[in-house]
Order: C-alpha cells, then sequence, then structure tokens
C-alpha cells in the first residue's frame, strides 16, 4: 500500500505516536498496513513571499537564521530524519532501489519518499537540485498554490505555462534521478511539460474538474482551479504518468467514501488503470474523507463497486510501486 503525499511535516512536530487530531502518524499507518507514505515538505505558502508561511513555521521552531527557502526544506527533512532516527528502525527514508524493497518485505520499515512542493525551493538555482537529492528528495514539483520562475499554478494569478527555466529545471531534476512531480501546476504548464519528460513521472494528488468542479468567486483555490479535467488525466495516461487521486472532500466533491471510489473509477478510465495511485493529501489542512486508518476501507470499497481485484491492488499501491522501481536508482 501506497500514499504519495501526506503533509504531516509541515504542520505537526509528532508522528511517532498517536495524536489525537490529524489525519497521518505512524502507528495508524502500521495498522493500515501502508508501506510507503510520501513526505511531502513546502517553502513558502500562500504567496511568494511566505508572510503566512514564515509566522507558521516559527511556531513550530524554525530556527530564526534559516532565511532563504533551501534552509527551510533542510529544517523541515531534518524534522523527518528525526523521526526515523527515533523510530528504532520503523520508519525509513527510501533512497534507492534496496530500501524500496526493504519497505515492500513482510514485517519491513514503513518507508518514506521524501517529497517537495514549489519550485522556488531553488531560488533560481539549479545547482540546488543535487542538493535535495543529497537530503534524501526523490520526487520534486516545480509548483505549487502560488506561481513561481518555473510555472504557473492551477492556484496561482498568472496561471502562465512552463518559462525556460522551468524546461532546464525538469531536465536537471530528472538528470539527479528526482521524479518529477506535476501537481499544482497550471494547465498550461502541464501541456507543456509533457513533451520534455523522458522518465517516469506523477501528477502526486488531484481530484477531477467533472465530478468536482466548483469556481470560488472570493477565492484563487478551488476545485476548478486546483483539479484537473479528466482529458488532462488521459493526456498524461498515455505517456505513462502516474496519477494520485487525492482525498480531500473539497477535491472528490463530497464527504463520503463513495466520492472517492467515483473519483478513482473516472481517474482509472481516463488515465488507464494502471496509471493511477493514491495521493491523499493527508495532513495538508484539508478535510479527507479518511483518515490514515481509513484506507483499508478504501480498498473495501473499491471491490464492492465492481473494481476488479488487480485494478484495486494496482491503484492501492503496485502501480506506485512499479514506478518508483524504475524510477529509483540503485
Amino acid at each position: 500500500m501506497v500514499d504519495l503525499v501526506v503533509g504531516t511535516a509541515l504542520f505537526r512536530e509528532t508522528f511517532l505516536t498517536p495524536v489525537g487530531h490529524g489525519h497521518v502518524d505512524l502507528p495508524r499507518l502500521r495498522a493500515a498496513g501502508v508501506n510507503v507514505v510520501g513526505l511531502t515538505i513546502a517553502t513558502r505558502f500562500p504567496d511568494l513571499r511566505g508572510t503566512l508561511s514564515r509566522p507558521h513555521f516559527r511556531s513550530l521552531g524554525l530556527p530564526p537564521a534559516a532565511r532563504s527557502n533551501m534552509a527551510v526544506a533542510e529544517w523541515l527533512i531534518g524534522r523527518i530524519e528525526g523521526w526515523c532516527a527515533e523510530s528504532g528502525g520503523e520508519l525509513r527514508i527510501i533512497r534507492r532501489r534496496s530500501d524500496l524493497a526493504a519497505c515492500l518485505a513482510l514485517g519491513g520499515p514503513v518507508g518514506v519518499l521524501l517529497g517537495v512542493q514549489g519550485g522556488h525551493v531553488l531560488d533560481g538555482d539549479l545547482a540546488k537540485v543535487g542538493r535535495l537529492r543529497e537530503l534524501g528528495v526523490r520526487m520534486l514539483a516545480p509548483a505549487h498554490v502560488m506561481d513561481n520562475r518555473l510555472v504557473g499554478s492551477g492556484t496561482g494569478r498568472r496561471r502562465g505555462g512552463l518559462t525556460a527555466l522551468g524546461r532546464e529545471a525538469i531536465a536537471e531534476i530528472e538528470a539527479q534521478g528526482i521524479i518529477v512531480d506535476l501537481a499544482h501546476m497550471s494547465l498550461p504548464g502541464i501541456a507543456d511539460s509533457l513533451p520534455f519528460l523522458r522518465r517516469p513521472f506523477v501528477l502526486s494528488h488531484t481530484g477531477l474538474t467533472e465530478l468536482s468542479g466548483h469556481r470560488s468567486r472570493w477565492r484563487r483555490y478551488s476545485p476548478a482551479t486546483r483539479n484537473i479535467p479528466a482529458l488532462v488525466a488521459r493526456e498524461i495516461g498515455q505517456v505513462g504518468g502516474l496519477i494520485g487521486v487525492v482525498l480531500a472532500t473539497q477535491l472528490v466533491g463530497g464527504e463520503v467514501l463513495a466520492h472517492a471510489v467515483a473519483t478513482i473509477r473516472l481517474a482509472a478510465e481516463s488515465a488507464g488503470e494502471a496509471n493511477v495511485a493514491i495521493g491523499s493529501d493527508m495532513d495538508g489542512a484539508l478535510r479527507t474523507v479518511i483518515n490514515a486508518a481509513g484506507l483499508p476501507a478504501l480498498t473495501d470499497a473499491l471491490l464492492q463497486a465492481g473494481l476488479d481485484r488487480s485494478v484495486v491492488e494496482g491503484v492501492m499501491g503496485g502501480n506506485a510501486v512499479r514506478l518508483l522501481s524504475k524510477a529509483l536508482k540503485d
């Protein structure tokens, strides 16, 4: 079982012990049988100046000297490394195929796929992609909830396409053996990116506008700007990209498992059954239809809805494992 995106490190200092709030902790992952979890970080939100993110990070212990985007990333990754070190071998960062194999073995640790959202972490310096790789990052999204120098965001002000620097960034991300994540990109940005991708890639967490496409009059962030059309999911699937289906109630169009099942079904029909996974975005500041302990119930709901067992096995983990096995280096 694999969940591509969980945002716990951005909002909570604890992960190894049960807590009375949030969606995810190690005991719940263990109880649900999760083998790999994508712990993702971001360095600025919801705007490029980070006017709200900096006070938030300081409240969680960000050192005053950590002023650059990379310094914030190093601090957050250090938090995750600390969880792994204190877990007694129960939690392990996946850096190579052998780590993945160990996490898939019976009784193995829960694997952590480190991800970063937002190309502004690079501050325009593509050499920092190599630094992220050294830190253990294996999935990098050029976009997040705001536009940046690489690409427009679906919830950004301009929502433009991929820039020349963005094209260079994609090439460097792939050269470093890091998985490119198209999540949060504007639709022009996705269209511009697809011809440049040469290695396995993902769109780690999204819903579909056909099922949840409401547009807000007051906010740039809405299902209409955050989700993608089924046609775009089809284009991504046609070139072998993996679509992670989000479990946020706002983005699947409702608060019960049936809404998540409907989104997964349409994603599979659009992108192809082998190109769909779970990217829940639990602990990502949105309500979700289930917490981590409910993932087995999602499996049951998919089977009860009539999806073939092999399809469900792929969605709940097999498709992601196949992509990771291809993308990770020895």
